[in-house]
């Protein structure tokens, strides 16, 4: 299983970096009016993808469950100088604290590391404003290779459409679309394996 708290110094790597920019990409084509909305990122690691988008919305709020990637997080905003982000350490699956307003939640590579699919879908439901809108970015299914590095991961090899669509409604999206959007391969051994990433939006 990956140590996160362990990874953060390094992370930063040319294919994360590579990839965090499509998927930054991708989210914003996902948002209306952002200019005039407040959004949350879960699991932001070290604002790859989040400090992308931090133009597109009013306030955004970077949370993570490692204190080392929130580290990471806060001496980049020191850099860059964002007044208009902040950034926290907690775990949404044990709690956080009351956020109102959130109109857009956020996610990119995330949920497949939670083994209670359903109870996080639940939580961030729970968070969002009505008519709030949940974008998470993830892996389809595939047959382990994504996490093949760590024998003993203990999350989701990706995840089927329907699965997804179904868990959605059943938790209280009135809407909920998913959309395959980038391919690529991971390397390990020698091995070539190759995934793809969705945008899955459910509406609130």
């Amino acid at each position: 299983m990956e140590d996160f708290n362990l990874m953060a110094e390094g992370y930063d790597t040319d294919v994360r970096l590579r990839r965090a920019k499509i998927i930054a990409d991708k989210i914003k084509s996902y948002v209306a009016d952002g200019q005039n909305k407040n959004a949350l990122e879960y699991g932001c690691g070290t604002g790859l993808v989040g400090l992308l988008l931090k133009d597109v919305f009013k306030q955004l709020l970077l949370i993570d469950s490692s204190s080392e990637m929130i580290k990471q997080v806060k001496l980049k905003m020191d850099k860059q100088g964002n007044p208009n982000i902040e950034a926290c350490c907690c775990d949404l699956m044990v709690g956080v604290p009351k956020m109102p307003n959130i109109d857009y939640i956020f996610s990119s590579l995330v949920m497949h590391h939670i083994m209670d699919t359903r109870e996080f879908l639940y939580r961030l439901h729970s968070l969002l404003n009505s008519e709030g809108r949940l974008l998470i970015v993830d892996i389809d299914k595939e047959d382990g290779g994504f996490n093949a590095k760590y024998p003993d991961f203990a999350g989701h090899n990706g995840y089927e459409h329907s699965h997804l669509i179904e868990l959605a409604s059943d938790i209280g999206f009135r809407k909920a679309t998913i959309e395959t959007f980038y391919h690529d391969i991971k390397m390990f051994n020698g091995k070539e394996n190759p995934y793809s990433l969705f945008i899955f939006e459910a509406v609130k």
